[in-house]
């Protein structure tokens, strides 16, 4: 089309006999704006009207060395968006992944590549305000994108590669799945803040990893209308490794699970216990829920940084 449009040009501006100048003009421009309404239109990202960051010197949640990456957690209004002690790997996993949607995928997590030491150490309050009442997930998502690449001057692109992945299949006896019971509970729309309940409300559905009542060194999964696939990534959030999920089972789901925590796997200290330990995550599953990890090779998404500056504080 570009092509056709500059030979249609070539010959207008070569004057034919008995065309004026103006009428030349006046079919080069719609020739032009043919062309130019013809092409998709490029819509802007959404960004935040106004945003404040400094460094994080206080006690705060999440301020020490070893709380979360997201520090005391982030949190969002009709029009803005807070973060309390929060590093850029905190922030990068945020945007580019759990609300890369703009709608939350909560146990997704990318290793991340090309990084400097800093965006794991230095922590950052963020307040930001959006002109309008965009959704929690679009400022946590797009939004929260646009102030990295704004104010650290982020550059980023994907990578897959071949790493170490589990497959999830069932066992040879069959799995002990727990099909969903509609109305049992409610599922959640991440998209939309939270709506206040009334007495004798059914609650919202549940997807939680926590201590369990069992043992001081034990973890209990707990997740309600659940498939299969989102359980593989809850798995691969908890053995910091891909699972792809190959057991051919469709539905809903509430799985139950209890093991005992790997400090090698999981990165949390262990206390010492006369309590015997319980299963390992393995066992579990297939004890527990009919189901096993087998170790193999596959694709493994990966974000690298291609460059990312330290922000001036305002």
């Amino acid at each position: 089309m570009v092509a056709r449009i500059a030979a249609w040009a070539r010959r207008l501006t070569e004057s034919p006999k008995g065309m004026t100048i103006n009428l030349r003009s006046m079919i080069l421009v719609a020739l032009t704006s043919a062309f130019a309404f013809g092409q998709p239109a490029v819509v802007a990202s959404p960004k935040f009207e106004v945003a404040a960051l400094k460094l994080c010197k206080g006690d705060g949640p999440g301020a020490s060395k070893g709380g979360s990456p997201l520090g005391g957690g982030g949190r969002t209004s009709a029009r803005a968006l807070h973060f309390n002690c929060a590093t850029v790997s905190g922030l990068i996993q945020e945007a580019y992944v759990t609300y890369a949607n703009a709608s939350r995928d909560l146990w997704s997590r990318v290793p991340i590549d090309g990084a400097p030491a800093w965006i794991n150490s230095d922590r950052y309050d963020i307040n930001a305000k959006a002109e309008d009442s965009p959704s929690p997930g679009t400022m946590q998502g797009p939004m929260l994108r646009a102030l990295l690449e704004d104010r650290f001057k982020l550059r980023i692109h994907r990578e897959t590669r071949e790493v170490p992945i589990y497959v999830l299949t069932v066992v040879k006896s069959g799995s002990k799945l727990q099909q969903f019971k509609e109305g049992s509970c409610i599922p959640i729309d991440l998209t939309k803040p939270p709506s206040p309940t009334t007495p004798g409300q059914t609650r919202g559905c549940t997807s939680m990893i926590s201590g369990s009542a069992k043992g001081p060194n034990m973890a209990s999964m707990f997740m309600q209308a659940t498939t299969v696939d989102e359980f593989s990534k809850a798995l691969g959030f908890v053995l910091a490794r891909p699972v792809i999920n190959k057991s051919g089972i469709a539905g809903l789901f509430d799985f139950r699970m209890e093991y005992a925590i790997d400090e090698t796997i999981s990165g949390t200290r262990v206390a010492p216990s006369d309590e015997p330990a319980g299963p390992s995550i393995f066992t579990a599953i297939q004890e527990q829920l009919g189901l096993k990890l087998d170790s193999a090779k596959g694709p493994g998404e990966r974000l690298v940084i291609d460059h990312v500056e330290k922000p001036s504080e305002n």
